[in-house]
């Protein structure tokens, strides 16, 4: 990834300063919300978060599978059969297709078959608008993670130097490997999906943008690393390699208390408060649950180290990690079926508990984005309801224009989840427990917020028999998810709105039922009551 960051990207990063600073900004007031006033669209604005690289991979010296099947375009080995794969007619689908978040992207073509057939446009419809949500490429784990990957390595490492570490069995390799994983930076299979998806979004609705002559278009990100770097590479996609003379790349300072409709959590007080993270609360507990197992035939083969639900949890964790950043894992062979199942299941309860409709203020986390969603469907410059939105530049028409006809947005897996929350989108609100998984689930996060995921909603001028107007329709990871009374549509086989219904129902509601103020801000125990997962995406 170093070689990458360091021979790319400064390039995109000069030419897109450049191209845009011969626009007056003397009136814009910056303050601390995307940069320095010397220039109208800078991207140096700092707040990357941290980013520390990995070593280099070297696949052709460690990759030791002996199958005749194809490793996939990325060059990184997915072709790992779980635990007693073979007696469980199990493959490799059965490991990465069921990693959660940190999937490696894949169209969701399992997750409505009922819309499979409508995936096309309708005969006589013309798409007018189209605005794209999409979350980052495969990346190394976050900083401060939690999820034990760490913690595992840390044990590992401290073992090793202590000369008290025994590994046997399908866990010898420990005693040649090291944690080596860095921190946060996109990964070379992260700027292939996003590279891939700018491709294939050009090819799908680049002639949205043929009559937008006034100004050039505005794509938005965040200042993180991985945020910056995968709409750098979207847009080179998409535009080609003089991206950035083509393209106004807004980015939006990401860090404690700044307004950004792209990471809401940072402004929704109550949202980045330990004891509103409900998720993790159940994850903790379906851990006990699914993990034991595991530890008991893992601490088999292992000694100088005393094997919990963190490590074995950051252990699965590592098969994803390793894979997107060394293109090898070791891990991903250790597991079952089953195991890696019970696995994304508890991502989905961490995501449903912190950031759905299971949180308390999961609907208010992605208010902000979609009153800007409707503001940019009906085309009327934004006057609030003031959320998360950074009113500095949403007030601003060159930072915010309403006249395109194609949007797209770089944010975090999380605010999928929340966006989804807010426009009521109760295909994806079933109650999860922590004693088994509900098999029944539309929530999967493998299929609903995979690296590289993209929500996309498609406005449609139609002139048939069975369509007359304009329509709305919504995809997620390609999947037409099929609307209905709860987004204030009729239920359509096709999956279809009416976009009157559907802009109407939630300018009257989303705000309304989200509830912003007094869950982002109001006291527990004072204001309103939460005990534990609620059911409504708000209390």
């Amino acid at each position: 990834m170093m070689h990458l960051s360091y021979s790319l990207l400064p390039l995109v990063l000069i030419a897109v300063v450049s191209a845009a600073s011969s626009t007056p900004s003397s009136s814009v007031y910056w303050g601390n919300v995307t940069g320095s006033k010397g220039q109208v669209y800078p991207t140096d604005v700092g707040f990357l978060g941290q980013t520390t690289y990995s070593s280099p991979p070297f696949l052709a010296q460690v990759d030791k599978l002996n199958t005749t099947r194809p490793n996939g375009k990325y060059g990184v080995e997915m072709r790992w059969l779980p635990k007693y794969g073979k007696p469980d007619n199990s493959s490799s689908d059965d490991i990465f297709r069921n990693l959660g978040q940190v999937s490696p992207y894949r169209p969701a073509n399992d997750l409505f078959n009922s819309t499979n057939k409508y995936a096309n446009v309708p005969d006589h419809c013309e798409i007018k608008q189209v605005h794209i949500l999409h979350r980052h490429g495969a990346r190394y784990p976050t900083g401060g993670s939690s999820g034990g990957e760490y913690q595992f390595g840390d044990k590992v490492r401290n073992a090793t130097k202590e000369g008290k570490l025994k590994a046997s069995g399908d866990l010898e390799f420990l005693m040649h490997w090291n944690y080596s994983l860095g921190t946060e930076v996109l990964t070379h299979v992260g700027a292939q999906e996003l590279f891939d998806s700018g491709v294939k979004h050009y090819y799908q609705y680049a002639k949205l943008l043929e009559n937008l002559t006034d100004h050039k278009p505005v794509i938005r990100t965040t200042s993180q690393s991985r945020m910056l770097d995968s709409a750098r590479y979207w847009t080179l996609g998409f535009f080609g390699w003089d991206a950035p003379s083509k393209v106004n790349l807004e980015v939006l300072t990401e860090t404690q208390g700044q307004n950004n409709t792209l990471a809401p959590y940072e402004y929704c007080t109550n949202a980045d408060n330990s004891s509103f993270y409900l998720g993790d609360q159940m994850s903790t507990e379906w851990q006990k649950v699914y993990l034991k197992d595991a530890i008991q035939r893992l601490q088999g083969d292992l000694k100088g180290i005393e094997l919990d639900e963190t490590m074995v949890y950051g252990m699965m964790s590592i098969c994803a990690y390793e894979t997107v950043v060394m293109g090898f894992s070791n891990f991903c062979s250790l597991f079952t079926k089953e195991e890696f199942e019970n696995y994304e299941y508890d991502i989905d309860l961490q995501f449903m508990g912190d950031y759905g409709f299971m949180n308390p203020t999961g609907r208010a986390q992605g208010i902000g984005w979609v009153v800007e969603l409707l503001d940019r469907m009906n085309i009327t410059k934004f006057d609030g309801p003031a959320t998360g939105q950074n009113t500095t530049l949403d007030e601003n028409e060159m930072y915010f224009p309403v006249d395109q006809m194609l949007y797209a947005d770089f944010t975090h897996d999380d605010v999928i989840t929340s966006v989804l929350t807010a426009l009521n989108y109760t295909q994806f609100s079933e109650f999860l427990p922590t004693t088994q998984p509900n098999p029944n689930r539309r929530y999967r996060s493998s299929r609903v917020t995979p690296f590289a995921a993209r929500l996309v909603f498609e406005v449609l001028d139609c002139n048939s028999t069975d369509l007359q107007g304009s329509y709305v329709r919504t995809k997620i990871n390609d999947a037409v998810i099929p609307m209905n009374q709860d987004q204030g549509c009729e239920a359509r086989p096709d999956g279809l709105c009416k976009f009157n219904d559907f802009w109407k129902h939630q300018y009257q509601n989303a705000y309304k039922d989200s509830k912003y103020d007094l869950v982002c801000f109001g006291q527990n125990g004072t204001d309103f009551v939460v005990t534990g997962p609620v059911r409504n995406g708000t209390v």
